[in-house]
């Protein structure tokens, strides 16, 4: 069996189960752009009369099915839920092919499955052919999809891809397709290829008629409007697209079809990772080391206007300390409290009590004579008005 993963298209016809938005859609041409650009694989076509390699290059190896060896079924599954349908297909293959080993290409327009099948023991892949090689080195032979003997591995190897979802679609009606062996007259409604019937030589007037009338007495309301005769359409050119058709949405197929581009997205996508988070960190420890070189240049700045403040602060204790000490009251200005006047000469001291009645004079003389230092205490009358009081200082270490 052979899908191919959902992939964006510019339109969708009515019916689909899938509708792409503009944005969508200029991604999935951005995306098929850069998988072409990539691309590095061959392709080659079977057809009745032998095998040729097809021009231009694909992302995956493509072995494409003639029109003339493939036969063709639409069915529609709309009552069936959608995670079952691939399998309802499958089941209703062997119904309709007459062969032995079936291989079948399956794509959808909405509910309808497309189905495309062919003689597997009868088309083979050429992976020589191709350019492949083994995990040895090798060139290995014929693939066949289903046969016996063939590796996953290998059946991953190159996709097997009927003619006609080369082919551009077409719109309602009935079209001539051109194709590498003979001709494919086909019948599309809303978007589906309803039926398709391979031609070995250009069919004339009365066989498209015969071809269209199939449908128009089929009662569809859809075809009324489908004339009874027809002309005979231009056959179009033979020409390959780039992508095929939508086929079924099988994730774990479509898994299978994509694991080395997945694993190879993955390591892409871990390598970006890595790269950021190593770009964030050295942008990091630039800044880091920018900044520690711009906080040093700093501090070589502030460092003399930091020893100045320093010694400002202790300018500043120093005289706070000396405006406590020099905020005392003067002992001179004390001592005139007490004494009037005094005089002092060769040890000799006298001095006048002032007339303040608070002053004791008996006290006064009394605490002089007690004190060592002092000899020869004697009061006296003073010139002046108060009592004066003579004393001999003793010197140093000699009390008198």
């Amino acid at each position: 069996m052979n899908t191919e993963p959902p992939t964006p298209a510019p339109a969708t016809p009515e019916g689909s189960a899938v509708r792409w938005s503009p944005s969508l859609a200029a991604t999935g041409d951005a995306v098929r752009r850069l998988r072409h650009r990539f691309a590095r694989r061959r392709s080659a076509v079977q057809t009745r009369a032998g095998v040729a390699l097809v021009d231009g290059k694909s992302v995956q190896s493509r072995w494409i099915v003639a029109r003339s060896l493939c036969m063709y079924r639409s069915e529609d599954f709309a009552n069936v839920p959608r995670n079952r349908r691939a399998a309802a297909v499958a089941l209703k293959i062997p119904m309709w092919s007459p062969f032995e080993h079936v291989g079948h290409y399956c794509a959808w327009s909405g509910t309808t499955a497309m189905v495309w099948f062919w003689n597997a023991a009868a088309v083979e892949a050429d992976a020589a052919l191709l350019g492949l090689r083994t995990h040895d080195g090798t060139l290995p032979g014929a693939l066949s999809r289903g046969a016996r003997g063939a590796s996953p591995s290998q059946e991953r190897a190159v996709r097997m891809l009927p003619e006609t979802v080369l082919y551009p679609k077409r719109p309602d009606g009935v079209h001539l397709q051109a194709c590498r062996e003979g001709f494919d007259l086909q019948y599309w409604r809303q978007g589906a290829l309803v039926d398709s019937l391979w031609l070995a030589e250009q069919p004339d007037a009365g066989r498209v008629d015969a071809f269209a009338a199939q449908h128009v007495n089929d009662g569809d309301p859809e075809d009324a409007d489908l004339a009874a005769v027809v002309d005979v359409p231009p056959a179009s050119p033979a020409t390959f697209s780039p992508d095929p058709w939508i086929a079924s949405p099988d994730l774990r197929v479509w898994l299978i079809a994509n694991e080395r581009a997945l694993v190879v997205a993955a390591l892409t996508v871990f390598a970006a990772a890595a790269a950021f988070q190593e770009a964030r960190y050295w942008r990091y420890d630039l800044a880091h080391a920018a900044d520690a070189a711009e906080l040093r240049a700093i501090d070589d700045q502030l460092a003399p206007v930091l020893d100045a403040r320093d010694k400002l602060v202790a300018l500043n204790g120093r005289n706070a300390f000396l405006a406590r000490a020099l905020n005392q009251p003067s002992q001179a200005l004390l001592m005139l409290h007490v004494y009037r006047s005094w005089r002092y000469q060769q040890r000799d001291l006298a001095m006048v009590l002032s007339s303040n009645a608070a002053v004791d004079p008996v006290a006064v003389i009394a605490n002089l004579q007690a004190v060592p230092s002092f000899a020869d205490v004697r009061p006296g009358r003073s010139d002046q008005e108060g009592l004066e009081v003579r004393l001999r200082v003793a010197s140093e270490g000699h009390p008198p």
